[in-house]
């Protein structure tokens, strides 16, 4: 594969780039195979692994085209292309686990990678203490399309670059001078995957996913504040086409604008509200995490052994759905060839499931779920989140503050992290307001609240009638990174530890 051209950085309006060399690369014989001659290539060689004794054997075939751009502070940041084709190759031998990749669709190519593999799972046999296995089941045939309204690569890049640039510029010229600095990326990708296994499975599926995100800084001269979102669809471009300025960009930079006048929070235990941009955060960062089943397994989750049990109030239900309806972390079958299904965690307080692989589903004796993502063709399979939240429930969303007599108001989920092994729990928001009397009261900037999250979930008093899932991105595990969503309704908590940073 030729060079690709990786970042720009001038003082120009826009950037204009020539993708000459990447027609011609799309015009390359192994990009442009027929999808009978992929089907063929990667079939013979799945039964070149059932004759070397495998006990199981999976293939993809990826082909990505991915673009991203930025702009920053009214000028053309970084662009980057790239196209790339090749077949992660796994398979299970003696109980024991192999993986090999190549970028070559060439008969003698995968046949290399096939013994690579097998010889790396017969060598490492007598070293894993973990043995490797595979869930039983059903021969699949499908094919997964996404009809996207304006495809991304139909788009030049022109184009793409302009629409930052409009969207940046409706928010400078309503806040003004007091933003410091912006950026804007925009990220799309366009994909179609084979996969075949020895269990009879063969799937095709096409990928069509598109991103904008924005940050804005905000300064007096001497305080400086920040806010940020973003916008990403299973979809084509019309994700940043459609976008209304007044209700995305501007919108953040008068959030940042406005925090230099709210006030650091107080320090101590209070009783806290969760915008549904926090609930989901949650759900992510502390709980979904606990449910999948590699870390039950490994022994790093506070969910472990405790199948059944009581671990959250009766107005909980926590699930993970890969089916949710225009949602970025979406799909129709996982990594695994599995039907993407809603999962539900924690059903009216009570644990019910984790989330699994073939390899953790057959270990817990339970039936595939779906979830089991890989980045690319490099990568192999690991259990991720799709779309994590908590189901809306029965207490009037316009009540939720009330009997409370001095608490906090998370509005705005910005980031999180837990300690999987212990449960213990921070989220922080860019927005915040003090809750005095029942109502809300003044604003706060820079909010953390932490605890333990079993003894949160068990002290929540009001789950509200409300849902919200407008939190798209991208979670890290693995050196990887899967799209993802979260969200849920207005929830309310006793109380937690809230302090500022």
């Amino acid at each position: 594969m030729p060079p690709v051209p990786g970042f720009y950085r001038c003082k120009a309006v826009y950037v204009v780039v020539d993708f000459r060399n990447f027609e011609a690369q799309r015009s390359n014989r192994t990009l442009n195979m027929k999808t009978s001659d992929l089907k063929s290539l990667a079939l013979s060689t799945i039964e070149r692994a059932r004759s070397l004794g495998v006990t199981f054997a999976d293939l993809r075939v990826m082909r990505s085209e991915l673009t991203q751009a930025r702009v920053q502070d009214s000028r053309a940041d970084r662009l980057g292309h790239n196209v790339a084709m090749g077949v992660g190759l796994r398979v299970l031998v003696d109980e024991a686990w192999g993986f090999a990749g190549t970028d070559e669709l060439r008969p003698r190519a995968l046949e290399d990678a096939l013994h690579k593999a097998v010889a790396m799972a017969r060598a490492s046999k007598d070293h894993v203490p973990d043995k490797g296995s595979v869930a039983d089941i059903e021969p699949t045939e499908a094919a997964e399309t996404v009809e996207a309204k304006i495809p991304p690569h139909s788009v030049p890049v022109r184009e793409k670059m302009d629409r930052l640039l409009a969207l940046e510029q409706a928010a400078l010229k309503d806040c003004g001078s007091i933003i410091v600095n912006s950026i804007l990326s925009y990220g799309d990708g366009v994909g179609r995957e084979l996969l075949v296994n020895t269990a009879g499975s063969c799937i095709e599926k096409e990928v069509v996913r598109c991103s904008v995100s924005c940050l804005f800084v905000a300064s007096d001269g001497k305080l400086f504040q920040r806010a940020g979102e973003s916008y990403a669809n299973r979809a084509g471009f019309e994700v940043v086409k459609e976008l209304d300025p007044e209700k995305t960009t501007v919108h953040v930079a008068r959030i940042a604008a406005t925090q230099l006048k709210a006030k650091r929070p107080p320090a101590g235990k209070f009783p806290v509200v969760f915008h549904p941009s926090v609930t989901g955060l949650l759900m992510h960062e502390a709980l979904g995490h606990n449910a999948e089943a590699d870390a039950v397994w490994a022994g790093e989750s506070i969910l472990a052994g405790r199948l059944g049990d009581r671990i959250a109030v009766q107005k909980v239900t926590v699930c993970d759905d890969a089916t949710y309806p225009n949602s970025y972390g979406s799909y129709a079958y996982d990594s695994e060839g599995i039907p993407g299904q809603k999962r539900v965690i924690i059903k009216e307080g009570v644990l019910k499931g984790y989330l699994h692989s073939l390899e953790t589903a057959d270990k817990f004796n339970v039936k595939p779920n779906g979830s089991a993502r890989a980045q690319s063709f490099l990568h192999r399979p690991i259990v991720r989140m799709s779309n994590t939240y908590m189901a809306p429930g029965t207490d009037r969303a316009e009540e939720i503050f009330r009997g409370i007599d001095r608490g906090i108001y998370l509005k705005d989920g910005s980031w999180g992290y837990v300690f999987v092994d212990k449960g213990r729990f921070v989220c922080h928001a860019t927005q915040a307001q003090m809750i005095e009397h029942g109502k809300l009261g003044e604003p706060l900037r820079d909010v953390s609240v932490g605890g333990m999250m079993l003894e949160t979930l068990m002290d929540i008093e009001a789950v509200a009638d409300d849902f919200e899932m407008n939190k798209p991105g991208t979670c890290g595990k693995g050196g990887q990174g899967a799209p993802v969503n979260c969200g849920g309704p207005h929830v309310r908590v006793k109380s937690l530890v809230v302090g500022g940073v």
